[in-house]
């Protein structure tokens, strides 16, 4: 058991990365009936911004070699988010797809991106 629970905080942020990704899935693609929220008008946008800056982040976090590749990590993650969108409007019943939330989605991810940037600079030059 101790050695399962090192391996966990070993790979924290990986963990972290995935089941924060499952929950950004489950949230987009569970009917809105289902939660009992109020009328956001456009401050929905400012969560899908949130959900995306935290979610290209903690991926990077988990795996900074992805910074090799991160104008093609970046593409995947906005892909992943106009994808939600596409399902929300076309599979998911109770949910609608909007191309708003898809460019908040591409917003807060290239905000996301930029971020880590500027924190791994910060990290690698202390280190």
């Amino acid at each position: 058991m101790p050695m399962l629970i090192k391996n966990l905080l070993k790979h924290k942020y990986k963990l972290f990365a995935f089941l924060y990704t499952l929950l950004v899935a489950y949230i987009s693609l569970t009917p809105l009936d289902k939660y009992n929220l109020p009328n956001f008008n456009m401050g929905d946008k400012i969560v899908h911004l949130l959900l995306y800056f935290i979610l290209t982040f903690v991926w990077l976090l988990a795996y900074p070699a992805l910074l090799k590749i991160k104008w093609f990590y970046l593409i995947i993650i906005i892909a992943w988010g106009i994808l939600i969108e596409f399902l929300q409007a076309f599979v998911v019943t109770g949910r609608s797809g909007d191309v708003y939330d898809a460019l908040a989605n591409t917003i807060g991810s290239v905000l996301g991106l930029y971020a880590f940037l500027f924190y791994w600079e910060l990290h690698t030059k202390s280190a």
